[in-house]
């Protein structure tokens, strides 16, 4: 089936339901000639492999009239996380997992805890039985998990098994009928190089989609929706999206810059060939046919599972020369174990953001705490927490609170979010957050239970605030986990309206150990420019003289009373502000972790000429 470095998964046809003695003879032929289609030639010929002798072994098995299917995988396949067990299943013959024809339920299994810690839906319109036959999937059955918790940990222990006996992480494939489990298969999972690129720790660019990222790769380029009866040639500037992803699809897009479907799992053949191929893929979107547009240009990052607006440039400029510099530059973090190659260098976390752990099962937060599973995303909050705090050492490491706009909100399962015209404007924030304090409670005993565990420079950032009273009440939920604020943890604000500047000294008297300054939203506040409009985009100015006036008023306010200040977001970054933020004396400037080198060197550049001026005056 499969060498160390080729996944020939999927390559060779398979016939199920074969009845008699004559149909075996003429299955096992084809099955042995579907290594000479030009599907198999073409792969062959890209993994070196043409000329190798390639011997073709027809395995016969007894036929499992599967209720149930899927796959496990004893390792991460995407990110190579050897404490996760990734389990996927559907109703019926499996064909259709590893065809990527649905998007299969997922399990996340940890091995450190011991605990499921993600479950993520999937979608199944039909399922096919042991005679082949396509069949409905009742509606009432398409809530019911496919899986039952201990099933999962069953499959989980025996993903662990295997991989000890056959001293490989394993890509496994199996089958329940009548709730007995059989193992059809075990390979090895195909060892893809591991990238310690810098994914873009992205703040405010556009969201188009979400789905399940499958590959540890990012790549940008023009929209090309494709059909399976055309499928056109493809170049590194185009990104593919189509329905689903099939194994001889895969094989034709090797030299495409990311692929995106509406359909399919991260356990599919065509999932595990694009990851070979190291192709940025995002699966399951679930609509990406019909939301993108041919020759939009998009940026896929197959490690979050994202579809983002417009090219980021992902870049992986070299950290560790960097020059020092009075003013601190921080970094925000989305994924903390893709951070570790900053963190000896940045001065510390401008944003510890939640995004990550929340989107990560795919279910809404308070779904999952209503439900009794809201200790997975606790968990995750805490791991996450206790990863950067050890990474960082004593540098300050803020948290910032759920923002939980409800458009990206909505998107989850079990969403009851209302649809707001402008979201940026609407319910989010520590403002929503104090009115389903739950899911607040939630974020704080995570916090909690990190700084219990380990020591660090940990504040609470509190987003999008608008009254003191929000500050307030803030202060006494986190009293109500047992958390002391100011004492056990610092807090601060995130400011990102005129008004908040104009009474900051109410903060300020409430007691703030820190601010940071969101600039992007204070600039569409100040302006009233939506910062998701292209029709605006050319007005959306950080360096407009009222979005400077106001910078002005937080540095002197914070500087009388000796408050450390940071501004954060992707318009710090804007060469037509740097300057004015440089000579304003803020503290720190919070920037996504791919430019953190260039905005060191652009920093220490600003503060060179500034010294320059001042001794020539």
């Amino acid at each position: 089936d499969d060498t160390p470095k080729a996944s020939l998964a999927g390559i060779l046809d398979s016939f199920p339901d074969i009845r008699n003695f004559d149909d075996l003879v003429v299955a096992v032929r084809k099955c042995w000639a579907s290594i000479f289609t030009p599907e198999s030639h073409i792969y062959l010929q890209a993994q070196g492999l043409l000329k190798a002798n390639i011997r073709v072994a027809v395995l016969i098995q007894v036929m499992v009239p599967a209720q149930r299917s899927g796959v496990v995988f004893s390792t991460d396949p995407v990110t190579g996380d050897s404490d996760k067990v990734v389990i996927e299943a559907i109703f019926g013959f499996g064909e259709e997992i590893v065809s990527g024809e649905v998007t299969p339920e997922r399990y996340v299994y940890s091995r450190k805890r011991k605990a499921v810690i993600s479950r993520k839906m999937g979608r199944q319109a039909e399922f096919i039985t042991a005679k082949g036959e396509r069949r409905p999937v009742f509606e009432e059955l398409k809530q019911v998990p496919k899986l039952s918790e201990q099933e999962v940990y069953e499959l989980a222990n025996i993903g662990v098994k295997l991989e000890e006996i056959f001293g490989r992480p394993q890509d496994i494939e199996w089958a329940f009928d009548n709730h007995i489990l059989y193992i059809l298969q075990s390979r090895p999972i195909v060892a893809t190089e591991r990238l310690e690129k810098l994914f873009p720790q992205v703040g405010e660019e556009t969201v188009l989609l979400r789905g399940s990222g499958v590959s540890p790769a990012v790549g940008s380029g023009r929209v090309r929706i494709i059909t399976p009866e055309s499928i056109p040639e493809v170049d590194p500037n185009t990104v593919v999206v189509a329905e689903r992803i099939t194994n001889d699809l895969a094989i034709k897009l090797r030299r495409a810059a990311a692929v995106v479907t509406d359909e399919g799992g991260a356990t599919s053949h065509g999932a595990n060939i694009l990851r070979e191929f190291g192709i940025a893929s995002v699966l399951a979107t679930g609509n990406a046919t019909q939301k993108l547009k041919e020759g939009q240009v998009v940026t896929v990052d197959g490690f979050r599972g994202v579809i983002y607006e417009g090219d980021l440039a992902v870049r992986t400029s070299e950290i560790s020369a960097v020059p020092k510099t009075h003013m601190k530059v921080f970094v925000s973090i989305l994924i903390p174990e893709r951070a570790r190659s900053g963190a000896p260098f940045a001065d510390g976390v401008s944003s510890l953001r939640d995004d990550y752990f929340m989107f990560e099962s795919g279910v809404h937060p308070l779904k999952m705490i209503r439900e009794g599973s809201g200790m997975y995303l606790e968990d995750a909050i805490t791991n996450g927490i206790i990863h950067t705090l050890l990474m960082f050492g004593n540098k300050p490491v803020w948290y910032k609170t759920m923002d939980a706009p409800t458009d990206e909100f909505r998107r989850l399962k079990g969403s009851e979010d209302p649809e707001e015209r402008n979201p940026l404007f609407g319910w989010r924030g520590i403002g929503r957050e104090l009115e389903e304090i739950d899911m607040l409670k939630l974020e704080l005993t995570a916090i909690k239970r990190a700084l219990n565990k380990v020591d660090g420079n940990l504040g609470i950032k509190l987003p999008f605030i608008r009254f003191v009273s929000e500050l307030r009440d803030a202060k006494a939920a986190m009293r109500e986990v047992g958390l002391r604020p100011h004492q056990d943890v610092k807090v601060g604000i995130s400011i990102e309206t005129p008004a908040v500047v104009y009474t900051l000294s109410d903060f300020i008297s409430e007691g703030i150990d820190f601010i940071s300054v969101g600039l992007s939203d204070l600039v569409m506040c100040t302006l009233a420019l939506d910062r998701e409009s292209q029709k605006v985009a050319e007005f959306f100015k950080p360096n407009h003289p009222a979005v400077l006036h106001l910078l002005s008023e937080v540095a002197s306010a914070a500087k009388k009373n000796g408050i450390f200040t940071c501004v954060a977001g992707e318009s710090a970054r804007d060469p037509a502000v740097l300057p004015s933020l440089v000579s304003m004396e803020f503290d720190a400037i919070g920037v996504s972790l791919p430019f953190f080198a260039d905005i060191k060197r652009e920093v220490a550049h600003v503060e060179d000429e500034l010294r320059k001026k001042r001794r020539l005056a």
